[in-house]
């Protein structure tokens, strides 16, 4: 399947170098050259596929996800090749997904498709009304590196089953992995529906520009800014991620074992390069050596390394994000943080052991910058105020989580915390959920993910109403006394005046009666 490809792709290759890739070389099955191709494609296939119902959508869409687990094996090596992942933890974050989420999605889409409003039979006699989702047309995805195939789940996914066609703009680093997703795809849908075009920053401007109806995009806070400006200026919905710094509160109730799993798991799963990752773990002080001891004795034994199926922190991506996290270790150190655990490159290419990092302050770039990386910085605070006060002036606003026994102040404390997503004893597994909200604020950005929120990006509502009453409202033209004396009435019954009550049958008989002189002359 991807043999056919007529231009090199490259991520992390043998040689360990990106080169930016050609805007104009396809990378779908489909017959289509280039971006200006591209979108004439999808506007001539776009109205069909709208026309098809749900159910027929969901089929073709469903059929191409069974066909990515058969293959599987395929997507597990590129991610692999690409950006170094392993295959026991892509085989949970990328491969095993598609189609459960492809059914929660049918499921949510169909019980947010048509929603019925109840009419005041007083003010609106005899009439019903309802609002559908309509399909923008055309949407354009700028999708991450970080989780090639799973990232695109939450945007593709809803984008095809809500009638639109769309062109992906893959990460430069993973153009393959990504490439295979929309490549399945093409293989069963009509011609045009699902394309990928391929490039770097170039690539995605050129989409930007392309007249798209929307814009998903998730990415960098610079380039997520300009995207959002330009959305606006050109009139279009975007629905824009632009990374995390989340953080885990970690109270001296905690159920220690589980949280230092949990912590573990969510700070370095995919080698900390996850927007909804741990970055900062705000410890109540009374327990804070147990749990600094008990992370450093769990992170001793985590292998790092590249190849091998049962080693758990592999590689970086890329040789930038290597430099960054480096970068925010040694300015913490210089800054008075205590190197636990970790700390130096392995040697083996872009691989960096877990490194935990304690009595860190808000003064250094590990705990106000987005690391992205195996990196922990443990902040040691006397109590749930002071978390939520760091946690609230931080930059970033995507998530946090609340470790504790008390699940009563665990809520009282999540509805204070200005984040997008709040997780009890656990962290940011909400964001494979197709009905949970996924979404942020501040520097985050204020784009949604999943749930029914997200449709909006993807459709608009229209609303539809009828009147079947066969004659005129009443306080229809002619202005008169009449209607008048009628909208008192009606106003002092809403104040639940009722004295007048009595007066409203006659009314209504008597300016039915006039309207219907008056319109039949």
């Amino acid at each position: 399947m991807l043999g056919t490809l007529d231009t090199p792709l490259t991520g992390r290759g043998a040689d360990s170098e990106s080169r930016e890739l050609d805007p104009a070389s396809p990378v779908s099955g489909s017959a289509v050259n280039g971006l200006e191709s591209a979108v004439e494609w999808a506007r001539l296939a776009q109205p069909e596929w709208a026309a098809r119902s749900l159910d027929e959508r969901y089929r073709l869409i469903a059929k191409a996800a069974r066909a990515m687990l058969r293959d599987r094996a395929t997507v597990l090596s590129l991610a692999k090749a690409e950006m170094g992942k392993h295959e026991v933890e892509g085989a949970f974050t990328e491969a095993l997904g598609p189609l459960d989420t492809v059914r929660a999605w049918r499921r949510l889409i169909a019980r947010a498709a048509v929603e019925e409003v109840r009419l005041n039979p007083l003010g609106f006699p005899k009439k019903r009304a309802h609002i559908e989702l309509v399909p923008r047309g055309l949407i354009g995805v700028i999708a991450p590196w970080n989780y090639p195939v799973a990232g695109l789940y939450r945007s593709v996914f809803p984008a095809l089953l809500t009638g639109n066609a769309l062109i992906v703009k893959p990460s430069e680093q993973t153009p393959r992995t990504s490439g295979w997703f929309i490549e399945h795809l093409t293989e069963v849908l009509p011609l045009g529906v699902a394309q990928v075009v391929q490039g770097g920053p170039a690539a995605g401007q050129a989409l930007l520009e392309s007249g798209i109806d929307a814009c998903v995009f998730t990415g960098s806070v610079r380039t997520g800014n300009g995207v959002r400006r330009r959305c606006a200026e050109l009139g279009i919905p975007a629905s824009v991620e632009m990374g995390g710094k989340d953080a885990a509160i970690v109270l001296a109730d905690c159920e220690l074992p589980q949280t230092l799993a949990g912590v573990t798991q969510w700070a370095l799963s995919n080698s900390g390069q996850a927007c909804g990752a741990i970055e900062v773990a705000y410890v109540q002080e009374e327990i804070a050596d147990a749990f600094v001891a008990g992370l450093a004795r769990a992170w001793a034994r985590l292998r790092t390394g590249p190849g091998a199926p049962d080693v758990e922190i592999h590689p970086l991506a890329r040789a930038e994000q290597l430099a960054v996290v480096e970068e925010h270790v040694a300015d913490a150190l210089a800054r008075g943080a205590r190197l636990v655990c970790g700390g130096k490159r392995t040697g083996d290419g872009f691989a960096y052991p877990p490194t935990l990092l304690d009595h860190c302050t808000s003064a250094m770039k590990v705990v106000r910058d987005e690391t992205f990386g195996p990196v922990l910085a443990v902040v040691r605070v006397r109590g749930a105020s002071e978390a939520e006060r760091l946690v609230n002036t931080s930059a970033y606003g995507l998530g946090a989580s609340i470790w504790t026994r008390d699940e009563a102040r665990a809520r009282r404390l999540a509805e204070r915390l200005d984040v997008g997503v709040v997780t009890i004893n656990s962290h940011a597994f909400t964001g494979a959920v197709p009905g949970l909200a996924w979404s942020g604020t501040r520097a985050t950005g204020y784009g949604v993910a999943n749930s029914r929120w997200s449709l909006l990006t993807f459709c608009r509502p229209k609303t539809i109403a009828v009147d079947r009453s066969g004659r005129p409202d009443p306080y229809w033209m002619p202005f008169d006394g009449e209607l008048g004396r009628l909208g008192e009435v009606l106003s002092e019954l809403q104040l639940g005046r009722l004295r007048d009550a009595w007066r409203l049958p006659g009314l209504l008989r008597a300016r039915a009666r006039t309207l219907k002189g008056f319109w039949r002359g």
